[in-house]
């Protein structure tokens, strides 16, 4: 092998990485590294000029498709080797509460994660229909589902509500990696029916993605797929100048591992209690929500960082929330009982990719926080990493949205 070749390969689900070159030759990769991430910024969709101050768009009708990218079950393995010897860096941190509150933590002195939560809603719906009343309830009506177009076609994701009249989902569901944009963004809260759901639906008005993927230069395992940063936003067209949040109430976000706990019940690994919230297809038609609770692992593999989980969901579930300490609070007798340490409702990743074998059952996100491209642990009052970039630029160009 040459001076200044770096040479990365996956084989039997290990990351082998090899490296050789001149201490002066480090320094100066060193140098143009922090270049180009200081130069990474935000790519903004043209806006949409349909989108009205009183849009309530209706659901588009006829088949749908599914967007999430599938990934053999080798990345998924390699991923559970990798865990244990994954360290985070930078300081775990939260947005704040939104319509949330001082929410419940996320591990106690032994590590282990966990949700504890009142089995309720915090704020009641509209609907008196028991199927329904969850969904149409906070925390849940924050997340609904999301359809766009891809050329002629009719695809469909998840998103969810992180500022009053800001969505967070996943990149791939409005940008086709390194080449242009999707359009048509229709976000349906609470979503139950073909037709939507009891808040109806709002209009997109213009999609946000991180540089690195509209260029087509993240660090990815395969072009577009399992990804440092498959995250997106989109602002929302208010209803008659009331913004989506002020009816529904959104979440805030985390980042750099916010609830997440190295664990030696895991063998070491940094692991994190996770809610995920979808509409997958293949589930009620993709027309009820589904949520999943399971234990997720922080993973690096050379300069990627994942989180994966556990999880029945499939397409249609792209760019759902991954939500910790989710659902009400409950009161505690502190006397007698503890609910640890790091509190607060949060999403802290999204839906990215699955597994192309049915049954697997296993899904990956993108770490919430800083990275190789986005090295900052502070882009504003907005946090650390991609996410503190992505919202520090969505809401610099759209202030009354956030």
């Amino acid at each position: 092998m040459t001076t200044n070749t770096f040479l990365k390969f996956l084989m039997a689900g290990v990351a082998i990485v090899s490296i050789t070159t001149a201490a002066s030759a480090q320094s100066d990769t060193a140098a143009n590294a922090a270049a180009a991430a200081a130069a990474n910024g935000t790519k903004a969709s043209p806006a949409n000029a349909v989108a009205s101050a009183s849009a309530n768009p209706t659901p588009p009708s006829g088949p749908v498709k599914s967007a999430l990218p599938l990934v053999s079950q080798s990345l998924f393995q390699a991923a559970e080797k990798a865990a244990a010897s994954s360290v985070m860096s930078g300081a775990p941190g939260w947005s704040g509460a939104s319509s949330d509150e001082n929410a419940p933590f996320a591990y106690g002195t032994s590590t282990a994660p966990y949700t504890t939560r009142r089995v309720a809603v915090t704020v009641l719906g509209s609907s008196s229909t028991a199927a329904n009343t969850p969904v149409t309830s906070y925390p849940y009506r924050a997340t609904g589902k999301l359809y766009f177009k891809i050329g002629a076609s009719t695809y469909v994701c998840t998103a969810s509500l992180v500022k009053p009249g800001v969505l967070i989902t996943a990149a791939h569901c409005v940008y086709n990696y390194g080449q242009g944009w999707y359009s048509n963004w229709t976000w349906c809260p609470a979503n139950t029916t073909s037709a939507g759901g009891v808040y109806g639906c709002y209009a997109g008005v213009q999609a946000r993605v991180l540089t690195p993927y509209a260029n087509g230069t993240d660090v990815c395992t395969q072009a577009g797929v399992v990804c440092n940063n498959d995250l997106a936003t989109i602002t929302l067209a208010p209803k008659n100048g009331v913004q989506a949040g002020t009816t529904l109430g959104w979440y805030s976000y985390g980042w750099n591992g916010y609830s997440y706990s190295t664990t030696s019940v895991l063998g070491g690994a940094r692991a994190v209690q996770i809610t995920q919230l979808g509409y997958p297809v293949a589930f009620d038609s993709g027309y009820q929500m589904q949520r999943t609770d399971a234990v997720g692992w922080y993973y690096t593999s050379g300069n990627l960082q994942n989180t994966q989980i556990g999880s029945a969901q499939t397409g249609g579930s792209s760019g759902g929330p991954w939500l910790v300490n989710f659902g009400a609070i409950p009161t505690v007798n502190t006397a007698s009982a503890s609910l640890g340490a790091q509190s607060g409702q949060g999403v802290v990743g999204v839906t990215s990719y699955g597994s192309t074998t049915v049954g697997y059952n296993r899904l990956g996100a993108s770490y919430f926080g800083q990275n190789t491209a986005y090295p900052s642990s502070a882009y504003g009052s907005y946090g650390a990493g991609n996410i503190g970039k992505l919202m520090q630029d969505t809401c610099t160009a759209n202030p009354s949205n956030c």
